[in-house]
């Protein structure tokens, strides 16, 4: 009987994922430790060729990989030849984003023999669905706000920056970067309480446009709502089905709890 193995980073995602799965061989690189997770392997970046290898010894065929996995320092001294001639082309994907590196790591993950799978076919109860989702349904000038931050970030696309950005009163306030939401929304938040007292705005938050959606999907939970609210917000607009709402009765009862209005859409 085959296996899926979950090559799992940082958070609590692995987890949820996990807890759907029967019997997942649980992967982590070296210094992760997935929350709430026991992890049977662990595996070095510097020595990926062997270990995707022994996972089809394991009889394993199926990949998902889930939660946050920070670009790592690799050590030359441990590098095995075969995965040291993978580097060049490895670097080169890093350079072009983090869409292009998670591309190329799925390619190599199939050569191998292995499939890839995302959490729309894995867990699609994970993601969030079409309509309005907390107690609150959006203004028509936060819908509008919305449909400014879809087109912003319609307008990154091609250069593989974020997954969400800010917009208030049409005006674009902050766009996600490698830092990622969390310090976004902080500097939302603190050049908001610098300036006179705002409120109203939207994050929103969406796959890029031919994102590969095995790896790598937006991600909110509880926590993203509570900085939502800090830094003033009062809606968070969702793309259905390609965004994952963790904790899912944590973020409705923030979300309702701060007012803020919590909708997916297309």
């Amino acid at each position: 009987m085959s296996r899926i193995a979950l090559i799992a980073g940082a958070g609590s995602l692995p987890a949820e994922l996990a807890a759907r799965l029967e019997a997942p061989l649980i992967c982590a690189p070296a210094g992760v430790q997935p929350a709430g997770l026991t992890v049977d392997q662990v595996f070095h970046f510097e020595r990926l060729s062997p270990f995707l290898r022994a996972l089809g010894d394991r009889g394993v065929e199926t990949v998902a990989l889930v939660g946050a996995i920070h670009r790592p320092r690799l050590d030359p001294a441990l590098f095995d030849r075969e995965t040291a001639a993978l580097v060049p082309d490895l670097l080169a994907a890093m350079r072009g984003g983090d869409d292009a590196a998670l591309r190329w790591i799925i390619g190599l993950i199939e050569e191998y023999d292995l499939r890839v799978a995302g959490l729309g076919e894995l867990a699609p109860d994970l993601l969030a669905g079409e309509g309005v989702l907390g107690a609150r349904s959006p203004t028509e000038a936060e819908r509008a706000d919305a449909e400014r931050g879809r087109s912003v970030l319609a307008a990154l696309d091609a250069v593989d920056v974020g997954q969400g950005c800010v917009v208030a009163s049409g005006l674009c306030l902050g766009v996600e970067t490698l830092y990622g939401t969390d310090a976004m929304l902080e500097d939302v938040a603190r050049h908001r309480a610098e300036r006179e007292p705002q409120a109203g705005g939207v994050f929103v938050k969406r796959a890029k446009a031919g994102q590969d959606l095995r790896a790598d999907l937006p991600t909110i939970g509880p926590g993203t709502v509570l900085a939502a609210a800090t830094a003033g917000l009062t809606g968070i607009a969702l793309q259905a089905g390609r965004v994952v709402v963790l904790d899912r009765k944590g973020v409705l009862a923030a979300a309702d709890a701060a007012r803020i209005a919590l909708w997916a859409e297309p």
